[in-house]
């Protein structure tokens, strides 16, 4: 019997792209923010991009989406520039989500998940019965589908960030890239978010790169997890190893005492500043 395909808005981990970043140098005018930076991004997996305020994350992560063009060096999809591929073409692989994006005024979830499908609409293409399956099925998946005719405004901070991932699961996309997903979300609004996104990777075969502030929480939910400094790559933990103190305050600047999870007996890392304080 042959393999069901999969439903719009679905991907599979064979579909899933490859993303690398080989020697690549970008910045704003002509001072270089990321310098020789090369990695590549795992497929069907999340990368996490920490480290202090001016490393380059926010740099770095608008390069690999085409926002900023590169000083040298270069960022390929499957093996090709993402400079040398058709606008349209690349929007139906690579989706970004910016931090604090803006919506307009009176804009439904619906109305905004259904702006994913721009890039898979000619000039003279109406909106079809597969855009409605793929906003559909893009909806239901990251939980918005019970809030669909609501004004964006008034919906939680968790539930539009929920809103945006949708719009970027119903282009299609299989490479997501996220600046700063949690950022303003309380706790659970930050879980809910990053239990969403492990999710698209695991069940549904979506790669994702996310700049995250917190490295407690990076650290729990990547696959791999990469710091910069300086605009270079310092620190770069895979699949759970180990982080030690001294990495942390050699990236951050800051001495941490490590206190292990009891559920996972990993380490949770807090800064001693905050130990010294609570123990006044």
């Amino acid at each position: 019997m042959p393999a069901a395909e999969p439903a719009p808005g679905e991907a599979t981990p064979e579909a899933a792209s490859s993303l690398a970043v080989k020697g690549l140098k970008a910045g704003w005018g002509h001072t270089i923010v990321v310098n020789d930076v090369s990695f590549a991004v795992r497929t069907g997996r999340m990368t996490a991009l920490i480290g202090p305020n001016g490393s380059g994350k926010s740099t770095l992560l608008s390069a690999m989406a085409r926002l900023l063009k590169p000083l040298g060096g270069a960022v390929h999809l499957d093996g090709r520039s993402i400079h040398h591929l058709p606008t349209r073409a690349l929007a139906r692989d690579l989706g970004i989500l910016p931090q604090s994006p803006l919506v307009p005024e009176g804009l439904t979830a619906f109305d905004l998940v259904s702006r994913g499908r721009y890039p898979h609409q000619g000039f003279l293409s109406q909106w079809s019965e597969q855009d409605d399956a793929a906003v559909e099925t893009a909806m239901r998946l990251t939980g918005t589908l019970d809030f669909a005719r609501t004004p964006v405004e008034a919906l939680s901070g968790g539930q539009r960030q929920r809103c945006w991932i949708a719009m970027a699961m119903a282009q299609e996309t299989r490479v997501i890239l996220l600046d700063e997903p949690t950022t303003f979300l309380d706790l659970r609004y930050q879980v809910e978010v990053l239990d969403l996104l492990h999710r698209l990777t695991r069940e549904h075969g979506r790669t994702v790169v996310a700049v995250l502030h917190d490295l407690n929480m990076a650290l729990a939910y990547a696959d791999t997890v990469l710091g910069l400094k300086d605009g270079r790559i310092c620190v770069q933990v895979e699949d759970g190893a180990i982080l030690t103190p001294a990495q942390i305050a050699d990236l951050f600047g800051v001495e941490v005492v490590a206190v292990e999870n009891p559920r996972t007996g990993k380490p949770v890392f807090i800064p001693l500043a905050a130990v010294s304080e609570a123990v006044r």
